[in-house]
């Protein structure tokens, strides 16, 4: 079922750094993240992006293609996210991603 991480997030996402002064003072909490652990670099993490779309894309995937179609739509939003520095909340975005998928 479609959530969000922070239904005070803008609509179109907000600026990494601005989201996490604004929230936590600092973004100083990214720093022990546990998917570090796993690889996960966060390296190009640009927008803490609003993820009511992204995570109705991630519910559609798996309706449409089971578990494993939403399982691949889920890693590549977080690889958008986290590595290549797009904006999940940004419908063109998604809209891509949908037709890669």
């Amino acid at each position: 079922r479609p959530f969000f991480i922070d239904p005070g997030t803008q609509p179109d996402g907000e600026e990494y750094n601005a989201y996490n002064r604004r929230r936590w003072g600092s973004d100083g909490w990214t720093y022990s993240l546990p998917g570090k652990r796993e690889g996960t670099k966060f390296r190009n993490w640009k927008v803490w992006p609003n993820t009511l779309l992204a995570s109705r894309l991630i519910h559609r995937a798996g309706v449409e293609g089971g578990w494993q179609l939403q399982h691949k739509a889920k890693g590549r939003v977080f690889e958008l996210i986290y590595e290549e520095g797009k904006n999940a909340s940004d419908l063109a975005v998604l809209a891509a991603l949908a037709n890669e998928l």
